[in-house]
Protein backbone atom coordinates (compact mmCIF):
# COMPACT_ATOMS: atom_id res chain seq x y z
CA UNK A 1 0.00 0.00 0.00
CA UNK A 2 1.47 3.58 -1.00
CA UNK A 3 0.06 6.84 -0.04
CA UNK A 4 -1.46 8.93 -3.00
CA UNK A 5 0.58 11.42 -4.25
CA UNK A 6 -1.47 14.63 -5.07
CA UNK A 7 -2.01 15.51 -8.51
CA UNK A 8 0.31 17.95 -10.36
CA UNK A 9 -2.94 20.42 -10.58
CA UNK A 10 -3.50 20.23 -7.21
CA UNK A 11 0.69 20.42 -6.44
CA UNK A 12 -0.07 23.93 -8.63
CA UNK A 13 -3.25 25.33 -6.32
CA UNK A 14 -1.12 24.21 -3.36
CA UNK A 15 1.90 26.40 -4.34
CA UNK A 16 -0.22 29.24 -5.18
CA UNK A 17 -1.81 29.22 -2.14
CA UNK A 18 1.77 29.22 -0.15
CA UNK A 19 2.44 25.58 0.59
CA UNK A 20 5.83 24.45 0.29
CA UNK A 21 6.76 21.05 1.43
CA UNK A 22 10.05 21.10 0.65
CA UNK A 23 10.25 17.46 1.68
CA UNK A 24 8.01 16.47 -1.18
CA UNK A 25 10.00 18.78 -4.57
CA UNK A 26 10.09 17.01 -7.46
CA UNK A 27 12.09 18.02 -10.68
CA UNK A 28 8.87 18.84 -12.96
CA UNK A 29 11.63 20.55 -15.69
CA UNK A 30 10.51 18.23 -18.41
CA UNK A 31 6.62 19.21 -18.23
CA UNK A 32 5.55 21.92 -19.88
CA UNK A 33 5.14 24.21 -16.87
CA UNK A 34 7.11 27.84 -15.74
CA UNK A 35 9.17 26.97 -13.14
CA UNK A 36 11.67 23.99 -12.49
CA UNK A 37 10.50 22.30 -9.34
CA UNK A 38 7.28 21.82 -7.68
CA UNK A 39 6.37 20.53 -4.41
CA UNK A 40 4.10 17.26 -4.84
CA UNK A 41 2.70 16.15 -1.06
CA UNK A 42 0.86 13.24 -0.34
CA UNK A 43 -2.70 13.88 -0.30
CA UNK A 44 -2.68 13.54 3.38
CA UNK A 45 -0.26 16.05 3.78
CA UNK A 46 -2.11 18.72 1.67
CA UNK A 47 -5.45 17.66 3.89
CA UNK A 48 -3.39 18.43 7.42
CA UNK A 49 -2.13 21.92 5.69
CA UNK A 50 -5.39 23.11 4.92
CA UNK A 51 -6.50 22.40 8.53
CA UNK A 52 -4.05 23.83 10.80
CA UNK A 53 -3.54 26.74 8.04
CA UNK A 54 -6.74 27.62 6.70
CA UNK A 55 -9.35 25.64 9.07
CA UNK A 56 -10.61 23.80 6.31
CA UNK A 57 -11.64 20.35 7.04
CA UNK A 58 -11.69 17.80 3.70
CA UNK A 59 -14.71 15.31 4.80
CA UNK A 60 -14.49 12.16 2.80
CA UNK A 61 -17.96 10.19 3.59
CA UNK A 62 -18.70 6.40 2.11
CA UNK A 63 -22.16 6.36 1.01
CA UNK A 64 -24.79 4.07 0.65
CA UNK A 65 -24.48 2.77 -3.20
CA UNK A 66 -21.26 2.18 -3.06
CA UNK A 67 -19.89 5.38 -3.94
CA UNK A 68 -17.43 8.63 -1.93
CA UNK A 69 -18.57 12.21 -2.07
CA UNK A 70 -16.55 15.55 -0.58
CA UNK A 71 -17.66 18.23 2.34
CA UNK A 72 -15.69 21.11 2.92
CA UNK A 73 -16.35 22.28 6.45
CA UNK A 74 -14.69 25.01 8.41
CA UNK A 75 -13.11 24.97 11.65
CA UNK A 76 -13.98 25.65 14.25
CA UNK A 77 -17.45 26.22 13.26
CA UNK A 78 -18.00 22.68 11.50
CA UNK A 79 -19.89 25.66 8.10
CA UNK A 80 -20.34 23.70 5.24
CA UNK A 81 -18.80 25.96 2.59
CA UNK A 82 -18.23 26.16 -0.84
CA UNK A 83 -20.48 23.88 -1.73
CA UNK A 84 -24.37 25.14 -2.22
CA UNK A 85 -24.02 25.61 -5.89
CA UNK A 86 -21.83 22.70 -7.38
CA UNK A 87 -23.75 19.10 -8.10
CA UNK A 88 -22.99 16.03 -6.05
CA UNK A 89 -20.07 13.91 -8.03
CA UNK A 90 -20.23 9.93 -7.08
CA UNK A 91 -16.18 9.03 -6.72
CA UNK A 92 -15.47 5.63 -7.27
CA UNK A 93 -12.33 5.87 -4.22
CA UNK A 94 -11.90 7.68 -1.34
CA UNK A 95 -8.40 9.18 -3.05
CA UNK A 96 -10.54 10.79 -6.13
CA UNK A 97 -12.78 12.23 -3.89
CA UNK A 98 -10.17 13.59 -0.96
CA UNK A 99 -8.47 15.05 -4.23
CA UNK A 100 -11.59 16.90 -5.83
CA UNK A 101 -12.10 18.05 -2.20
CA UNK A 102 -8.78 19.25 -1.90
CA UNK A 103 -9.11 21.04 -5.26
CA UNK A 104 -12.05 22.69 -4.72
CA UNK A 105 -10.99 23.93 -1.02
CA UNK A 106 -7.69 25.16 -2.14
CA UNK A 107 -10.01 27.86 -5.26
CA UNK A 108 -11.75 28.73 -1.99
CA UNK A 109 -8.83 30.14 -0.70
Amino acid sequence: MTEELVTLETAELLKEKGFSGRKYIIDVSTLPHCYKFLSVPPQSIAQKWLRETKNLHIEIPYMYGNYWIYDILTIPNHDLVGLSNRPIIHYNTYEEALEAGLQEALKLI
